[in-house]
């Protein structure tokens, strides 16, 4: 199966709306076991990106497990585009929930969001282990740096 950018785009897009439908309950859970047994859901329901289409400028440094974000800009509707990957399952899906909330912004709407605020509002960011809230930084971090440019 060969790797296609635009339907990996459309396939990503769709799921991560999904996934934005599915915070509202997400967020109501009050177990932790629960949303982490949710998140583990989310996760198998978004598209792989096979090994050789991941590159090494797209590794996120601070993970613990191997995680990458790419990003695309289409220029003409000024929207932006996440596609991204885990060996972690669990990274997937925190990668998902964050997403999933500036995926398809125009640069404009992408400026004024507070990234930390978008996992702090599902309350998952007090149950992460230190690695997995150090990677999850990692991510924010370079997130900032698309939103600066």
């Amino acid at each position: 199966m060969s790797f296609h950018l635009a339907s990996t785009l459309e396939t990503t897009t769709t799921a991560l709306q999904h996934v934005q439908q599915q915070l509202p309950e997400l967020a109501q859970q009050g177990h932790w076991q629960e949303r982490y047994r949710q998140l583990m859901q989310l996760a198998k329901q978004l598209p792989s990106i096979p090994e050789e289409h991941r590159p090494a400028s797209a590794i996120i440094s601070g993970c613990e497990s191997r995680a990458w974000l790419l990003h695309y800009h289409d220029g003409a509707s000024d929207k932006h585009f996440f596609i991204f990957e885990s060996d972690a399952r669990i990274v997937k899906a925190l990668l998902a929930v964050l997403l999933c909330q500036i995926n398809g912004m125009s640069t404009a709407e992408l400026k004024e969001t507070k990234l930390e605020h978008c996992l702090q509002r599902l309350h998952l960011t007090q149950h992460l282990s230190q690695s997995r809230a150090k990677g999850l930084t990692a991510v924010i971090q370079r997130l900032k740096k698309i939103q600066s440019s």
